[in-house]
């Protein structure tokens, strides 16, 4: 006599002489697909132009600032009329110097910097720009930097 049985129907799962091996390979494939996936968001955030542009009028503004027109205000301040004359631009910070200026500056030293602002994200190089806010106690690092951008992806 035949035996039926009742359902569901419980099956044994099946063995495969590869199963340690498979179970690897899927493991890895994994492992490597949300490495992949983790990598191209970081590169992505690290490719960014907007974030580039930002960066390199940063290093531009700091370059400006600190080697240049540091220098150029202090060159002929007496001694008695430093903390005066720093103390007159603390609260609003001096005229604002745009992103032609920083271009151009020192010799054009940073003119190769032009490509980070004409690219995909192009940014207005008479109306993207930087005003620094000096600090007391008024050294050549005792500044604020506020920025105005005027840029736009293309």
């Amino acid at each position: 006599m035949r035996r039926y049985y009742s359902y569901p129907y419980k099956a044994e799962p099946l063995h495969f002489p590869l199963e340690p091996i498979a179970r690897k390979f899927v493991a890895a494939s994994i492992f490597v697909c949300i490495f992949l996936v983790f990598f191209n968001l970081a590169a992505h955030a690290a490719l960014d132009p907007k974030k580039m542009a930002e960066n390199e009028l940063q290093t531009l503004a700091k370059d400006y600032y600190e080697n240049y027109y540091y220098d150029t205000f202090t060159e002929n301040l007496p001694e008695e009329d430093y903390l005066v004359a720093f103390t007159t631009y603390s609260e609003y910070g001096f005229p604002k110097v745009y992103l032609r200026e920083l271009l151009l500056f020192d010799d054009a030293k940073h003119a190769d910097s032009r490509a980070y602002f004409e690219g995909q994200y192009l940014c207005n190089t008479n109306r993207t720009g930087v005003t620094f806010i000096p600090y007391a106690p008024y050294g050549r690092t005792d500044y604020e930097m506020k920025f105005t951008y005027d840029c736009e992806w293309q």
